[in-house]
C-alpha cells in the first residue's frame, strides 16, 4: 500500500465515519426537461455511469464520476439530487472550489435532497476558507439531527466548528513567510515527502508521475506507481535531476521518507511488507544499494510505520506508527527509538506521549539538525482543518513544549504534510493539496524575520520578491525567530597527495564527557556533512585505513548562532616524515599540564601504536611569537614532554617515543593575527619509522 493511498484511505474513512448515512441520492430526472429522446438517453447514461463510478469509492472513481455528473449538468443544471452527486464527486476528490460551487446550489435548490447535504455544504464552505459560514451551517445541521445522531455526531461537528475558529485566528495573525509551489520539480500527479540535507542543497521526493514507458496507472488512483526522484539546488533555483536507480525504485510502490544526518542514507516506506514497514538504503561505489530492514527489526511492527527522522548524532529516532499497543493514544502516533551505537539496531520504541501525540492521527515527523525543535503534521490539537503542521520546543528538563500550529499561510483546511527545514531555519519544505484541493505538490516556505520590512533590500528579501507568492500570502503579522545555535560543518576528504577523495569515517567526540557522541561516514567523493549543536567542545576525527587520522577541533560556546563552516581535510598516508596535528590537546594557562579534555586525542594516538607496533613517533610542541625564544622552548618542550609522560602511563614502551621543543621556529600561519598564532600553538607527532 502506498503512503499516499493510506492517508487518502484514512481520508475517506472519516469522511464517511462523519455521517451514519449514504452520501448518495436517487436522481430522477424529468423527461419533460428534453425536447429529443436522443439527449434524454444520454444524458441518463452520463448519470448512470457516474453512480456506478461514485458506487466504486476510489480517488480516481469520484473523478470519474464528477465528469460523468457534470456531462448530466450542463444539460440539466436544476435538478438538486444531480446537482448535490456533482458537488459530492468534487468534494471526494477535486478541487475544493468546485464542490462548493454545486454544493451551494444543491442547498438552494432543495436543501432536504440529502439528510447530510448541508454538512457536506458545511465541509466546502470550510475547505475554501468560509469559517464563518461554515460554522453556521455546521449548526445548523446540528439542528436537523435526533438525539440519537447527535449523540455520536456531536464530537465530530465541535471538532468541525473548532477548525473553522482556529481558521480564523490563523488568516487574522498569519505568519510572515512565502509560500510558493516548485515549478521545476511538480508534476501534474502526486508530487509529495520531500527530504533535505541540513544545507538544502539537494532534495529527495516521491512522484506519482511516470517512471517508465512500462508503468501503468493505478485504476483506484488513476495515477502512476510512486517512485523516488531527487533534484538539486543551484543558487536559488530547483533543478529537476530525475528518477533513482531500480536498486530503489523496483517494480512496487517506493516513497521516501526520511534522511540520514549525513546525507548518504536513505529512509524508504515498503507498504508491500506488513502494513507498511522502514528501510534504509546506502548510498556505496557511486551506487545506492538495494533497501534492508535489518536495523528496524525491533521498530517495524505489523501495523505501519510511515514516516521518521533521526538525530544528529544517529542514537534517537522518532517515527510514525498506528500500532495497537498499551501506550496508544491516538490513532497514529509518534514513538521514539533509541540506541547506544550508531551502526547498531534501533531498540525497542516507546511512545512520546500526549504532549505531541493527540488523540487523533499524528504524520511525516522531522527533526530539527539541532535536536532542539521537532515539527510534525497532526489532525488534532489546533488544526484548522485535515493534517496541519506543528512544531514542539525541547525544554531544558528534556520534555517537548506543547505543539504550535504554524499557522496560515502554510497551514491549510486541507492536508499539509511531510515538513523539512533547512538547518538555518531559512527555508521549509513541505507537501500540500489543500490550496486548491487538487493532487499533492511540494512547496517552498521562505521564513522571514521581524527585522526584515519589506521595504529592505536583503537577499531573503531578493529572493522573496523574485518567487510568485500564491494568491493567498498575506505578509503582515510580526514573529519572534528562535535563535538556531548550530553549526554545520562540511567539505571534503581527500588524499594529500594525489588529491583523490577518500571514504572515510568520521567519529564526533564531547572533549569533556570524553565521549564519542556520534559516527558518520563520508560518501564515495569524499563530502561530508555534520550538525554540531551549540555548547559543546568538539573533537572531529577523520579515520580511513592505510591512512594516519586526522583531528579538528570545534569549541562551540552555547551561545553560538547558526554557521557553516567548509573545511576540506587532508589524509597522510602512514610514512616517514609524515605529519599529524594533535587539534585536540589542551593545556592549562601557561603551563604544561594537560587538562583532561585531552585524554580523548591522546587515547587515539595510543590505539595508532598499538596498531602498528613497529611505529615509533616524535612528539613536538610548538607556540607562537610571542615572547622571547628561550622561554617558548622551554614550555613547548615541557608540553611534549607532558603528552610523553601521557602516552607512557598507557602502556606504550617509551623507546619509540622522543619528543622535543620548537618553539616558534616553525609555524604553520601567520604570526600577525590572533587566529594565526593561535593556530601556531600546537602539539603534533611525526612518524620517524614504522617498519
Amino acid at each position: 500500500m502506498t503512503i499516499m493511498r493510506y492517508i487518502f484511505l484514512i481520508l475517506i474513512f472519516a469522511f464517511i465515519s462523519n455521517t451514519g448515512f449514504s452520501q448518495r441520492v436517487k436522481v430522477k430526472l424529468d423527461n419533460d426537461k428534453f425536447t429529443e429522446f436522443k439527449e434524454r438517453w444520454n444524458t441518463k447514461k452520463q448519470v448512470r455511469k457516474g453512480k456506478r463510478a461514485f458506487k466504486d469509492g476510489t480517488f480516481a472513481s469520484y473523478r470519474q464520476a464528477a465528469v460523468h455528473f457534470q456531462n448530466a449538468y450542463d444539460k440539466i443544471s436544476d435538478n438538486a439530487a444531480l446537482t448535490y452527486m456533482l458537488g459530492m464527486s468534487y468534494l471526494k476528490s477535486v478541487p475544493a472550489d468546485k464542490a462548493l460551487n454545486y454544493l451551494e446550489k444543491a442547498y438552494n435548490q432543495n436543501k432536504t435532497t440529502h439528510p447530510d447535504l448541508i454538512f457536506y455544504y458545511a465541509r466546502a464552505l470550510h475547505l475554501n476558507y468560509k469559517f464563518e459560514e461554515a460554522i453556521s451551517k455546521y449548526n445548523e445541521y446540528k439542528n436537523t439531527l435526533t438525539a440519537e445522531q447527535l449523540g455520536y455526531k456531536d464530537k465530530m461537528l465541535k471538532k468541525r466548528i473548532s477548525e473553522c475558529r482556529y481558521g480564523i485566528d490563523y488568516m487574522a495573525d498569519t505568519a510572515r513567510v512565502f509560500t510558493t509551489p516548485i515549478a521545476a520539480i511538480n508534476s501534474k500527479y502526486d508530487d509529495f515527502a520531500p527530504v533535505i540535507p541540513p544545507d538544502g542543497t539537494k532534495m529527495y521526493f516521491s512522484s506519482k508521475r511516470p517512471y517508465d514507458k512500462h508503468d501503468d496507472i493505478y485504476e483506484n488512483t488513476g495515477q502512476y506507481t510512486e517512485n523516488i526522484f531527487w533534484a538539486g539546488k543551484r543558487e536559488r533555483d530547483w533543478l529537476f535531476k530525475g528518477s533513482l536507480s531500480k536498486k530503489i525504485n523496483e517494480k512496487h510502490n517506493n516513497a521516501v521518507i526520511g534522511l540520514s544526518p549525513n546525507g548518504m542514507q536513505l529512509l524508504l516506506f515498503d507498504g508491500q511488507k506488513n502494513n507498511g514497514d522502514l528501510y534504509k538504503a546506502e548510498y556505496k561505489k557511486s551506487k545506492w544499494r538495494s533497501p534492508k530492514d535489518k536495523e528496524f527489526s525491533k521498530v517495524n511492527s505489523s501495523a505501519r510505520e510511515s514516516s521518521v527522522t533521526i538525530a544528529y548524532d544517529n542514537r534517537t529516532m522518532y517515527f510514525t506508527s498506528d500500532r495497537d499497543d498499551d501506550q496508544k493514544i491516538g490513532g497514529q502516533d509518534i514513538y521514539r527509538s533509541m540506541r547506544r551505537k550508531s551502526n547498531k539496531k534501533w531498540g525497542k520504541p516507546v511512545n512520546v506521549g500526549g504532549t505531541l501525540n493527540s488523540i487523533y492521527d499524528e504524520e511525516g515527523v522531522f527533526l530539527h539538525p539541532s535536536g532542539q525543535t521537532i515539527y510534525f503534521s497532526s489532525k488534532g490539537h489546533t488544526s484548522m482543518g485535515g493534517y496541519d503542521l506543528f512544531k514542539s520546543e525541547k525544554q531544558s528538563d528534556g520534555t517537548w513544549s506543547s505543539p504550535e500550529n504554524l499557522g496560515y499561510p502554510i497551514n491549510t483546511p486541507g492536508d499539509d504534510l511531510f515538513f523539512g527545514v533547512t538547518a538555518n531555519g531559512r527555508y521549509g519544505y513541505y507537501s500540500s493539496r489543500g490550496r486548491d484541493g487538487d493532487d499533492f505538490d511540494i512547496y517552498e516556505i521562505i521564513f522571514l524575520g521581524p527585522e526584515k520590512p519589506l521595504i529592505q533590500s536583503s537577499e531573503d528579501m531578493l529572493i522573496a520578491s523574485m518567487a510568485k507568492p500564491i494568491t493567498e500570502t498575506v505578509i503582515e503579522k510580526t514573529v519572534d525567530i528562535k535563535t538556531i545555535r548550530l553549526t554545520i560543518v562540511k567539505g571534503k576528504i581527500y588524499d594529500a597527495i594525489t588529491n583523490e577523495p577518500i571514504q572515510a569515517e568520521i567519529e564526533i567526540t564531547d572533549n569533556e564527557a570524553d565521549s564519542v557522541i556520534m559516527t558518520s561516514e563520508s560518501g564515495e567523493g569524499g563530502e561530508y556533512l555534520v550538525s554540531l549543536p551549540s555548547g559543546k567542545n568538539y573533537a572531529m576525527t577523520i579515520k580511513a585505513k592505510d591512512y594516519l587520522f586526522h583531528s579538528e577541533n570545534f569549541n562551540i560556546p552555547p551561545a553560538t548562532n547558526y554557521q557553516e563552516i567548509v573545511k576540506d581535510i587532508e589524509m597522510n598516508k602512514l610514512a616517514a616524515g609524515t605529519k599529524v596535528i594533535l587539534n585536540n590537546i589542551f593545556f592549562e594557562f601557561g603551563k604544561a599540564v594537560l587538562r583532561t579534555t585531552s585524554y580523548p586525542e591522546l587515547n587515539r594516538v595510543v590505539k595508532l601504536l598499538e596498531a602498528y607496533p613497529k611505529l615509533k613517533i616524535e612528539i613536538s610542541g610548538h607556540t607562537d611569537n610571542k615572547g622571547s625564544l628561550a622561554v617558548n622552548k622551554r614550555i613547548s618542550e615541557k608540553r611534549a614532554k607532558a603528552v610523553v609522560d601521557y602516552l607512557v602511563t598507557q602502556g606504550v614502551e617509551q623507546n619509540r617515543l622522543t619528543y622535543k621543543g620548537y618553539a616558534y621556529l616553525q609555524p604553520v600561519a601567520s604570526n600577525d593575527t590572533e587566529e594565526g598564532r593561535q593556530r601556531n600553538r600546537r602539539v603534533e607527532f611525526k612518524i620517524i619509522s614504522h617498519k
